[in-house]
């Protein structure tokens, strides 16, 4: 019986072929963008988070007590060694970058800007975040006796500063007192993090603690993960293992990413659900217009024996059919979408300076996975079920003899 009507369905799928590969295009198509658009959106917010996690936080950061509210010298880590040593006895942490900070005023002949002075040390960095990918114009270096300095892009731009420009940073050292030193840009960075490229100067970890009479201190402490899975529980550990020690991750430190993705997926869900009537409203219409044309038909075939079940299954086939091969129409070009635009990503440089803003990338690449495809099954599945309640309840209350005698439509 189940032979008979899958027969049968295939047959009257085609016998409207524009019909039909119009509701099949309109899946496919609808499919496409939708499977293209949520990879896009997770690349997007992807790439925030990666470099956020590269260029600043890492998994998890280690801060002084009351630092985060109050950026004083005052609330700083303290006998940095004996931390390291203490770090390399956990096991999950990959690398760790060791940072000492201080807000001030950096100046030029010309303007003056608030900014913040980073100490690091560039060795850590590049194992930590690869961070000399970030390098768009100089060298990633100190240059001779770690005289030079590395600047964000943005900061660079309205300061007006190129490579060999000598720049006055001013600042509070540990003693209270006003301090000025003097460097040349030897590299400027585009880390993508709006926080880094606008504000901040990086200078060798040697020169900041001599410029504010430090030793053996740090702002920040941050850590690199071996697995994403096992950041919860490298934390726990160093929870227990610095109690009065702020060991946050880069969650807790940045809640706005965390927001952003959320609402990323809001969108993901609105596009599935339009989707969803896109595909019902489509093979409703071609299923409903199928049962109102062939009434006589299925009404001699009721007549003469047929089982109503027999009846059901062909039409609910005939539209499992239409939004199956709209299904696989559409997640084929979904995948070669979210093929290219992984690899090749898309290029928006025409909008950098807006994108640049909010940290993304003038090069969008996409994330592709697996559950996208499953998701978009069951949205076309659980369409083509509702689109045919309706025709299939037309044809339960026909009578039979009175459609094939013209008088009951």
């Amino acid at each position: 019986m189940y032979k008979i009507a899958n027969h049968l369905a295939w047959l009257s799928l085609w016998r409207r072929k524009t019909r039909s590969l119009m509701v099949i295009i309109m899946i496919a198509l609808s499919l496409a963008g939708l499977l293209g658009l949520q990879g896009l959106y997770d690349g997007m917010i992807t790439h925030l988070i990666n470099t956020t996690i590269r260029s600043d936080s890492g998994e998890i950061s280690l801060y002084a007590k009351e630092y985060r509210l109050n950026k004083s010298l005052d609330h700083i880590l303290s006998s940095v060694s004996q931390i390291e040593k203490k770090l390399l006895t956990v096991e999950g942490i990959k690398s760790y970058s060791v940072r000492l900070q201080q807000e001030g005023l950096i100046a030029t002949a010309h303007k003056s800007l608030g900014a913040t002075l980073k100490g690091i040390s560039l060795e850590r960095e590049q194992n930590f975040g690869q961070f000399n990918a970030f390098t768009t114009k100089g060298t990633y270096n100190f240059g001779e006796k770690n005289k030079g300095a590395l600047i964000g892009s943005s900061l660079a731009k309205k300061l007006h500063l190129d490579i060999g420009s000598r720049v006055v940073f001013t600042a509070q050292d540990a003693t209270g007192e006003i301090n000025s030193i003097s460097f040349r840009i030897s590299g400027i960075l585009k880390t993508g993090n709006p926080a880094l490229d606008e504000n901040s100067v990086f200078v060798s970890m040697g020169k900041i603690s001599q410029f504010l009479n430090l030793k053996e201190s740090a702002t920040q402490i941050a850590l690199r993960v071996n697995e994403a899975d096992n950041i919860k529980k490298v934390q726990k550990e160093l929870q227990i293992l610095f109690p009065n020690i702020d060991v946050l991750r880069w969650d807790e430190l940045y809640p706005l990413l965390i927001q952003m993705r959320d609402i990323m997926e809001i969108f993901n869900l609105a596009s599935y659900v339009i989707v969803f009537i896109v595909a019902a409203l489509g093979i409703f219409g071609v299923i409903l217009v199928s049962v109102l044309e062939r009434m006589r038909e299925f009404s001699i075939m009721l007549a003469i024996g047929t089982p109503y079940n027999m009846v059901r299954n062909q039409i609910i086939i005939e539209a499992s059919l239409l939004g199956f091969i709209g299904y696989m129409a559409g997640a084929f070009l979904g995948w070669i979408s979210l093929v290219y635009m992984s690899t090749a990503g898309i290029d928006l440089r025409s909008f950098e300076a807006g994108l640049e803003m909010y940290g993304y990338s003038a090069i969008m690449y996409a994330d592709m996975h697996l559950y996208y495809f499953f998701q978009a099954f069951f949205a076309v599945f659980f369409a083509t079920l509702l689109s045919v309640i309706w025709p299939l309840r037309i044809l339960k209350k026909i009578k039979p003899i009175q459609v094939i005698q013209g008088k009951m439509l």
